[in-house]
């Protein structure tokens, strides 16, 4: 009988051999009663051993019992609450003892005063590393929303990233954080070689990442090679005093956006010139994805009724040709479009110095995007050199757009940046964390 009430103890989690079932309960050692407006399945423990005085060292007296519930980790479907009878404990003042001495027996892995389980917390804790709210975990074990991220501060060691090392190649890029910062903007800092997330760091403007790498040695910073960005200009000014020795890459993707947008605007113009509900403005608005297409890959062999050409049998390619014969300037904004991929994917510098080399006669949309690309053409080249983009870190921005709605939003910084890298499983801090409560 013994062993038995030993391994029910045991599935219950209870780790501490001193508790046993409360003898009071005799057969019904488990009740059904609401806790926290939710039904919840009560265990009657109790808990009496031999205590001594700290201070004199004798035996203490038994002086009656004190009842304190416990959350513990739900099972069949109910929250286990450890209902669990203290015994008290008195050494009356004396010659060897100056002053009386009360103590309350004490759970195994369980401060005093606390609550809370271990094994709840480590739970509700790891449960932050999935897609779901904290609301959610925190109905799960019965516990509040706010107590939940408090567990996870109280890791906080693990939050903090190495500032003695810094990865050969990183990168990072921004994304919308909400009014964490006066631009709205955070960052994200990755090792683009393994695309582990390094950190978050609150704001991008200069001053505060300026002061952000300058927490890092000097050595972890003048061993960074490359650092991968977009054309976002204000970044170089600090790259290159916080990284004196990294090479600037600028990202594949943005530079084809760059030309992307200038297309799109002049697609617009062109349907505005030829008026609302016309044939062309129709046509260029519905065609819009395949001048986007590279040319490369348009279809010529496979012939489709076309509805916007009166039902003709178009391939991919003639429905193009048709719509750059709509405006002179769209032919000439899908030409420097189309050779811009060209450069880039070929990873051809004479093709990309050629194309930046004069802007004349392009529509101004092209003509700005062309002074973008001309201002940061060496670093384009630097692109073609390597193979690391911005892409893992887009990705990453789209998971951070999931936590964001999960949770319907954040108030405090720090908890934000939490969950990120802790939902972020190839994180440092991810793999610090878990290993940690693990």
């Amino acid at each position: 009988m013994s062993y038995m009430k030993n391994c029910t103890l045991d599935l219950l989690g209870i780790k501490d051999s001193r508790l046993q079932f409360d003898p009071k309960y005799k057969n019904k050692v488990t009740t059904d009663d609401f806790y926290n407006h939710r039904k919840a399945r009560f265990i009657h423990l109790l808990q009496s051993y031999p205590c001594f005085c700290p201070v004199c060292g004798k035996k203490m007296k038994r002086n009656g019992f004190k009842t304190v519930e416990m959350v513990g980790l739900p099972s069949g479907g109910l929250t286990n609450i450890f209902s669990i009878r203290k015994q008290k404990y008195l050494c009356p003042s004396s010659a060897a003892c100056p002053k009386t001495i009360t103590k309350l027996a004490e759970v195994q892995d369980v401060k005093a005063n606390a609550r809370i389980s271990q094994a709840v917390k480590y739970q509700a804790v790891s449960k932050l590393g999935q897609n779901i709210s904290q609301k959610y975990i925190a109905t799960d074990f019965c516990i509040s929303s706010m107590t939940v991220m408090r567990f996870a501060q109280g890791v906080s060691t693990y939050l903090k990233p190495n500032q003695h090392y810094l990865p050969q190649n990183i990168a990072f890029d921004d994304f919308k954080s909400g009014n964490f910062s006066q631009s709205g903007m955070s960052i994200i800092v990755m090792d683009i070689a393994t695309h582990r997330t390094l950190d978050i760091v609150r704001s991008r403007q200069n001053t505060y990442l300026r002061s952000y790498f300058l927490q890092y040695d000097r050595q972890a910073r003048w061993a960074v090679q490359t650092v991968t960005v977009d054309l976002y200009s204000p970044y170089r000014a600090f790259i290159h005093d916080v990284f004196p020795n990294a090479l600037i890459i600028a990202d594949r993707f943005h530079v084809i956006t760059q030309a992307y947008r200038a297309l799109n605007q002049v697609r617009i113009q062109a349907m505005k010139q030829a008026g609302h509900g016309s044939h062309n403005s129709r046509a260029l608005k519905h065609y819009w994805k395949l001048l986007t297409k590279d040319s490369a890959h348009l279809d010529f062999k496979h012939y489709h009724k076309s509805r916007n050409f009166r039902n003709l049998q178009l391939c991919e390619q003639d429905i193009v040709e048709r719509l750059l014969a709509m405006s002179a300037d769209l032919r000439l904004a899908y030409n420097y479009y189309q050779t811009l991929l060209q450069a880039v994917h070929q990873g051809n510098p004479a093709l990309l110095e050629e194309l930046t080399q004069s802007a004349a006669g392009l529509p101004d949309p092209v003509k700005k995007t062309n002074r973008t690309l001309r201002k940061h053409r060496q670093e384009i080249k630097n692109s073609f050199e390597t193979t690391f983009s911005n892409g893992p870190i887009e990705g990453t921005n789209n998971k951070i757009k999931t936590i964001k709605k999960t949770a319907y939003g954040f108030r405090n910084f720090e908890n934000f940046r939490l969950r990120i890298l802790v939902e972020l499983k190839n994180s440092y801090v991810s793999l610090n964390f878990h290993s940690a409560i693990g």
